[in-house]
């Protein structure tokens, strides 16, 4: 949610209007962009699943199950197009998770553009299978290796296709082969992350732009004194490990690592849990959320499961990263923080020991700060605003626009951010 809010508070702040269709329990965040906020009527965004019950245990890390399961593709669809008919729109912009709305808006006829708030995943020549974080392979084995998750996750993704083209054929509209293959019929994709941490693949579709990474920085106050940190003597390790993602097991090997180092610790745990069972070692302070830009400034280390929002701010302020990945794209993340040298990738069952004798690498080798400094230049180079130039250029080109704007239509399977 915070790049996409990142994106409309900038619309809104040009003199768009701009309605989010989203769940109830984000119009809070949605008012306070100065959004206008329309909750679904019939998407079942209030019943999570886990991948685990929809794709099985073994196949659960291959394929962001949200891309592929579209739960159920219809009902999004219809209160998509229920919204514009009630109130037109000249764009609208759609989480590219969200297969059913990307259907309907294919439908409609509007300018659409998807938000990819992940790295790159479409499958794409020469690229291992999205999901586990795999580096490149060349010769037999490597092809290989690359046909069969290709596999799996083609077959995994059997149930969502099948929603999918549900949908699409209640809407009068010809079937397709995957999500992906949709994908590649709207007018732009908006990849949002830098070509700096995510190479592009050679054979980019035409829509495809990057767009840089989104940061939202009108957001809750921390409901810590950040202040006292920039008083400490002792290294600050930051450790974004949210209960939503991590288990308790793994966020209770992380502070007992910590708990055994020279330095000060601060645990965030999100909206949706607290401290209560975590044992907090005395040198390390627990806060729901703290804003990237209030501590990052003063952070010698990052410690999180690798979603792209807290990666992208830790390097934009130069700051290395620990990433004990857990689920859908946090793998891919953490292999290209390894990759750049900015970091270390560790698995979830890592020991007190061994993570504390990472740690103590990390902030004792200057090569992964240095790696980190190198990227946040590169980022702090790229020109800025390219999603709402592309975004504007939609709304210019939009064959439905009369006078004045009417905005764009943001849709999002988001929850409140954790």
């Amino acid at each position: 949610m915070p790049p996409t809010l990142a994106i409309a508070r900038a619309l809104v702040g040009r003199g768009h209007s701009v309605r989010v269709l989203a769940p109830s329990s984000l119009r809070a965040d949605v008012e306070a962009a100065n959004c206008d906020f329309v909750p679904y009527a019939r998407a079942p965004v209030h019943r999570e699943r886990r991948a685990s019950a929809v794709l099985g245990r073994a196949r659960a890390a291959l394929v962001p199950p949200e891309l592929i399961r579209a739960a159920p593709a219809t009902l999004f669809a219809e209160d998509l197009l229920d919204e514009i008919e009630r109130e037109p729109a000249d764009v609208l912009v759609i989480d590219f998770m969200l297969a059913g709305s990307v259907a309907a808006a294919e439908a409609a006829g509007l300018p659409t553009a998807a938000l990819m708030h992940t790295v790159y995943c479409l499958p794409a020549p020469k690229r291992p299978a999205f999901g586990p974080g795999l580096v490149s392979a060349s010769g037999p084995g490597g092809r290989v290796r690359d046909r069969s998750l290709t596999l799996v996750a083609r077959r995994a993704q059997g149930p969502g296709v099948r929603d999918l083209n549900a949908a699409r054929r209640r809407l009068g509209l010809a079937p397709v082969a995957s999500a992906a293959n949709q994908l590649e019929r709207v007018d732009r994709l908006l990849v949002m992350t830098s070509e700096s941490f995510d190479p592009p693949v050679s054979s980019l579709a035409r829509n495809v732009r990057y767009v840089g990474a989104q940061f939202d920085d009108h957001v809750d106050a921390a409901d810590v004194d950040v202040a006292a940190f920039r008083a400490e003597a002792a290294p600050l390790v930051v450790m974004t490990l949210s209960m939503r993602f991590a288990l308790p097991k793994v966020a209770q090997r992380t502070l007992d690592a910590v708990g055994a180092l020279p330095v000060h610790g601060l645990i965030t745990l999100g909206y949706s849990a607290s401290a209560k069972g975590l044992r907090l070692p005395p040198n390390v302070s627990a806060t729901r959320f703290v804003p990237h830009r209030a501590v990052l400034p003063s952070a010698s280390l990052v410690i999180t499961h690798g979603g792209l929002g807290t990666v992208m701010a830790a390097i934009a302020h130069g700051v290395p990263l620990l990433c004990i990945p857990l689920k859908n794209d946090q793998f891919e993340n953490a292999a290209r923080v390894e990759a750049l040298g900015a970091g270390i990738r560790m698995g979830k069952h890592a020991r007190p020991r061994a993570l504390a004798g990472t740690i103590k690498e990390m902030l004792s080798e200057p090569c992964f700060r240095t790696a980190a400094q190198r990227l946040a230049a590169k980022l702090a180079g790229e020109r800025r605003g390219l999603a709402i130039e592309e975004l504007e250029d939609l709304i210019a080109r939009s064959s439905s626009r009369v006078g004045p704007s009417s905005g764009a239509v943001l849709t999002t399977s988001g929850a409140r951010p954790s």
